[in-house]
């Protein structure tokens, strides 16, 4: 049988994590062993680590698994997390990095292998729980390891090797810092050892992970099937869109040459409603290979002072873990001009969070993208720091005439009359000075129309009428119609 290389990358997955969750088992096993029969000699971890029954898996040669990708990615930042040189000797950095991998072990049993955990089930002969244990009871009876349960793991009854461990779970760990667990209650030793939704799908289920649009991340995943030939510009506004696309298809090349000293890329996007400036980000998004997500700034701004602040940070803090581009639109809101703080103590605090924006521009590794149909609402602080400046203008006629035609000339599902589109499509693109938007809009409504009459044939007439009609709702050509496809262009 033959098995794609999506298949063999889920098995290469799958077999990584078996192996360590079948270690992991073992040892919770020999650790209560000890805690039974030995609890009065010392424990040390290592010493477990030691059994040849219980020795800790290599990782498979060359995995394409995310775990083990994982892995890897955290201990490249284990010694300089714990402050440790060369002089203090491998086997303790070893012990730190297996100890980060129980961790995370912990967090994925209840999702992955729940019986393992049935082991700290024991009671007392007082009937309790063994407060040694630790662990979260759900309403299922399920256990969920706390950060008690891994200090009973690792480190037993040792005051320094506790201290030790406890910074595992502090919120510039790699586990928290990059959104793998859920954040803890500092120095309390109930706090779950949760696995992040984002986390149980790319470990559990082996999935792509797209969140959802919720209060904590106010944000949706902006798509499109369109191409850049479906973007139709003037000249003017076509050159500088040439030069942003080399932006975000080369920046990552630049951010690690020895020469770039750049963080990310800036873009920003001005002009009218429907000219473009969605589809851009869209379509810049394809261009650089990364899912672009764009921000509900009316969900991010929030009466209350400092709280823009938090919900702008957990935004920024997502996108650059996982390398999205945000897109800010409308965001005249958040990067309007600021206040000479003479006023009330509210202006005060709006200029506090406009500065937060200005570091987070200069701080942020990632692309970021701002659309604004006012560019002069932006204060001038943030333009200086953008990239990229492109300013969308509504079409002229020659852009209208290729609008025209590009949604109706090559249409295999309407047949115009050949008045409508004479001398080019002069009299439709002489007719209003309409957007794109407004021109894709209209190509629908026509596409209803002669669904409806069961016929794709559009008359001179017909379009008349669909425009009239049309234009009651959107506006434009709304006085005129009735003239239109009457003279005759030589």
């Amino acid at each position: 049988m033959l098995y794609s290389n999506a298949h063999l990358a889920d098995e290469d997955h799958f077999k990584t994590l078996e192996q360590d969750l079948e270690w992991i088992a073992s040892l919770i096993v020999a650790r209560d062993a000890w805690f039974f029969n030995n609890d009065q000699v010392p424990y040390y971890f290592e010493d477990l680590l030691s059994d040849p029954l219980i020795t800790l898996p290599d990782l498979v040669p060359q995995s394409s698994s995310p775990y083990a990708t994982l892995l890897e990615n955290m201990h490249q930042h284990t010694a300089a997390f714990f402050g440790l040189d060369s002089s203090q000797g491998a086997a303790l950095l070893q012990v730190l990095k297996t100890a980060e991998r129980v961790v995370l072990l912990l967090a994925l049993l209840p999702h992955s292998r729940p019986e393992v955990l049935n082991t700290f089930k024991v009671k007392d002969a007082q009937g309790h729980y063994f407060a040694e244990f630790g662990g979260a009871w759900q309403s299922n009876a399920c256990f969920v390891p706390t950060i008690q349960t891994a200090l009973y793991l690792l480190a037993g009854k040792s005051l320094v090797r506790r201290q030790l461990i406890t910074r595992i779970f502090s919120p510039q760990h790699f586990l928290y810092s990059q959104g793998i667990l859920k954040p803890s209650v500092a120095n309390k030793l109930d706090s779950s050892l949760e696995l992040s939704i984002e986390y149980i799908q790319r470990l559990i289920n082996h999935q792509p992970y797209t969140p959802q649009y919720s209060a904590d991340f106010p944000a949706t995943l902006l798509t499109t099937h369109k191409t850049w030939d479906e973007l139709i510009l003037n000249d003017i506004v076509e050159e500088v869109m040439q030069q942003a696309r080399k932006w975000v298809k080369y920046y990552h090349q630049l951010q690690q040459s020895n020469s770039a000293s750049r963080q990310g890329y800036r873009l920003l996007m001005s002009g009218p409603s429907g000219t473009g400036k969605t589809l851009t980000a869209a379509l810049l998004g394809k261009e650089a290979g990364k899912p672009v997500y764009r921000i509900d700034i009316s969900n991010i701004v929030d009466k209350y002072v400092g709280e823009t602040s938090k919900r702008l940070a957990k935004v920024f803090d997502q996108a650059a873990a996982q390398d999205w581009i945000l897109f800010f639109d409308e965001g005249d809101a958040l990067f309007g001009k600021r206040s000479n703080d003479s006023g009330s103590s509210n202006e005060r605090y709006a200029n506090q969070e406009v500065g937060y924006l200005l570091y987070k521009l200069e701080e942020h590794q990632g692309m970021i993208f701002l659309a604004t149909n006012h560019k002069g609402a932006i204060d001038q602080a943030f333009e200086r720091r953008f990239d990229t400046l492109i300013e969308f203008q509504k079409p002229d006629e020659f852009t209208r005439r290729k609008l025209w035609a590009h949604y109706f000339a090559d249409s295999p599902q309407l047949q115009l009359a050949e008045e409508v589109y004479s001398a080019n499509w002069r009299e439709l693109a002489q007719g209003a000075e309409v957007t794109a938007a407004w021109v894709e809009k209209f190509y629908q409504y026509c596409l209803m129309q002669v669904t409806a009459k069961g016929s794709p044939e559009i008359s001179a007439n017909d379009m008349r009428n669909y425009l009239t009609w049309y234009s009651h709702e959107r506006g434009y050509f709304r006085h005129n119609c009735q003239q239109l496809f009457i003279k005759k262009f030589h």
